[in-house]
């Protein structure tokens, strides 16, 4: 197993950010549902090292760049969420990191106001979800995509 650590996003992690983004497996569930381009990859990492919100997952051992999770604010919702490069995807980083996260971010949020929203069809995120405990609140449509909404639960 991998071990994690949280941290702030830096410079040196824009070729795995970018490689990331790029990726159609891991962006299958987030932001625009498919594969940013090279120039749309530039900004979103320029724009989150200028306004960081969601940590950086990173290796521990390595400082490598994992993938990021916590809390950032969609059209005026604290929205948590997590997204992992899919070379790591199936070793347990996504309840270690959302953990880690939680720990942070209970004291800075009212962890009863942040949206959890996972789509139907992401089973691995709502495996996670069931692993951390957190409890479905209901089932709803999203962006077009019907899934559930859950709370995060200590």
């Amino acid at each position: 197993m991998i071990s994690v650590k949280l941290r702030d996003l830096q410079e040196k992690d824009k070729v795995a950010v970018k490689s990331m983004l790029g990726d159609p497996q891991v962006m299958t569930f987030i932001g625009p549902r498919r594969a940013l381009t090279d120039i749309e990859a530039d900004l979103w990492f320029q724009t989150t090292l200028d306004t960081p919100s969601r940590f950086v997952i990173a290796n521990a051992e390595s400082d490598e760049l994992i993938g990021f999770c916590g809390v950032k604010e969609i059209n005026g919702v604290l929205d948590f969420g997590y997204f992992i490069r899919s070379e790591c995807w199936g070793k347990g980083i996504a309840v270690t990191a959302c953990e880690l996260a939680i720990e942070k971010l209970v004291t800075k949020f009212d962890l009863d106001t942040v949206q959890v929203f996972i789509a139907e069809d992401n089973i691995a995120s709502r495996r996670v979800a069931e692993k951390l405990g957190w409890l479905v609140l209901n089932s709803a449509t999203k962006d077009g995509e019907y899934g559930q909404y859950y709370r995060i639960i200590m």
